[in-house]
């Protein structure tokens, strides 16, 4: 049996693609199974890190207002679906998981005109632009969120099954709040964020004191040079990686964690039950981050500053600092945040993907 899977750009959509690979696999490692990404994104070093084959297209999106500029990517989209298809042609999959990002796009399409089965994933509380479009090729389209089932009506099967995150995640101990000096994790997510790291730049240079916190603070591999470049002080409770690796085992070690509204930080964040704060992206299209992050603080499961004009260093240390000043708040998030987090999406999804895996019998070949 051949598997395809697309999906890429923020690690946002190629971690859940992982997560899928990898449950097939634990049940079917005979199954084969094909990455398609783009070299521009993340999925170029973490797909082949976890093991797993990967083949590269072309592939942009529409830059917004619409203009010059998206007659080019138009034709960057033709190039790439073209590969697309010679790809789907070559391997022959019998289905073709997708978890979102453009490059989804083009190799979900050209599978279904290829007649193998369709699956979609959406992390988002609102789904991005590729699976709004792939909706009508779904066999069966998976969601996040149940207030997002409404946007895949014309999928055969829609089904509320979570995020995928790594079973490390859900099979963490139950949150207790540190003794002395707690720690706190600050990430920007899979790409970084400027404004977070502009803060956190702030409060390293002009608040944190070595027993108020153990920061453990990941700017992302775009900005981490400027961004170590920037700090004036060096001091023995701040920790600065590029990018987190081993998040389960980092975030397990946090007090609290304080990150961007990606659905699958969000995911993780619930399911190992983590105090958090959540500064959702202002620049994601349709608002998807805030959505993600108001559907869970409507449940006081975490507590958001949004990313405007007032966000600063100063808001931030004061607002970590109220925080972890008050362990009964701590318990209160962490208690809320875990009972609305869903452990076994990864078996849910496996368990969609089955049911189609036992009605296929080399329909894509």
């Amino acid at each position: 049996m051949k598997v395809l899977i697309a999906g890429g750009g923020s690690a946002g959509h190629i971690n859940p693609a992982i997560s899928i690979a990898k449950e097939i696999k634990k049940h079917h490692p005979q199954y084969e199974i094909l990455f398609i990404g783009s070299k521009k994104g993340l999925e170029k070093d973490l797909v082949p890190r976890e093991g797993f084959s990967i083949e590269f297209i072309e592939i942009e999106g529409f830059k917004r207002p619409f203009g010059f500029k998206s007659i080019k990517t138009i034709f960057i989209m033709i190039k790439g679906f073209l590969h697309a298809n010679k790809i789907v042609k070559n391997f022959k999959p019998d289905i073709a998981i997708g978890t979102g990002g453009f490059v989804s796009g083009p190799a979900l399409y050209a599978s279904f005109l290829h007649k193998s089965k369709i699956l979609i994933h959406e992390q988002n509380a609102y789904p991005g632009i590729t699976n709004r479009i792939l909706a009508k090729c779904a066999d069966i389209a998976m969601v996040s969120y149940e207030s997002t089932l409404k946007f895949f009506t014309k999928s055969k099967k829609t089904v509320l099954t979570g995020n995928l995150i790594d079973d490390s995640f859900s099979l963490s101990i139950k949150y207790e709040p540190h003794e002395g000096i707690k720690t706190v994790v600050i990430i920007g997510g899979s790409q970084g964020a400027m404004t977070i790291n502009n803060a956190v730049i702030g409060m390293i240079n002009n608040h944190i004191k070595e027993k108020d916190f153990k920061l453990i603070f990941a700017p992302g591999k775009r900005h981490y040079e400027e961004t170590m470049s920037r700090i004036n002080k060096q001091l023995p409770n701040v920790i600065i990686n590029d990018y987190i690796y081993d998040r389960d085992t980092v975030y397990r070690s946090a007090d609290l964690m304080v990150a961007r509204g990606g659905a699958t930080t969000i995911s993780e964040i619930l399911a190992m039950g983590m105090p958090s704060i959540i500064i959702p992206s202002p620049f994601v299209p349709d608002n998807a981050q805030e959505r993600n992050a108001e559907q869970i603080y409507k449940k006081d499961a975490c507590e958001i500053i949004y990313d405007n004009q007032d966000f600063n260093a100063d808001v931030l240390y004061e607002k970590i600092m109220n925080m972890l000043n008050d362990n009964n708040k701590l318990l209160e998030l962490s208690s809320n945040a875990y009972a609305i987090g869903i452990r076994d999406a990864n078996e849910r999804v496996f368990s969609e993907i089955a049911e189609v895996l036992n009605e296929t019998d080399g329909i894509g070949k």
